[in-house]
């Protein structure tokens, strides 16, 4: 079983990755850390060398300890975040997507998009979502 943490910079992070621990251990499953930066997000693109650092320290506190087999990915794109991890699980056949949500309003979700919403709908796979 593979398991993909789509990671962020906040505090909902953590718990998916707590989250992704207890099911890696629980599924005896290997778990890839993917962050996406992306021309059509609001994250600089000049972020990819902070984003391997934080992953690799992600892997070492989270997983390492635990013995769960652990890889990370930076993704730079021009699609959307929600594409590239679709991309992502359909071309490394992941079985299971965690991602750290925030609870936003329908409305706040129409102007802002929500990459969420889209890989829950689009997923080819099971998504759990941690608040």
């Amino acid at each position: 079983m593979k398991i993909l943490v789509c990671c962020t910079n906040s505090e909902e992070n953590k718990r998916a990755l707590a989250v992704a621990v207890k099911h890696a251990k629980a599924f005896k499953a290997s778990v890839d850390l993917v962050f996406c930066i992306s021309e059509r997000s609001d994250t600089p693109m000049g972020t990819q060398e902070s984003a391997e650092k934080r992953l690799k320290e992600h892997i070492e506190l989270f997983f390492t300890p635990e013995g769960i087999e652990c890889s990370s990915q930076v993704i730079i794109t021009t699609m959307t975040a929600g594409e590239a991890l679709i991309q992502y699980a359909e071309k490394h056949e992941i079985d299971e997507i965690i991602l750290g949500i925030k609870h936003r309003s329908k409305l706040g979700k129409l102007f802002f998009g929500s990459t969420a919403q889209f890989v829950i709908l689009e997923a080819p796979c099971t998504v759990v979502t941690v608040r």
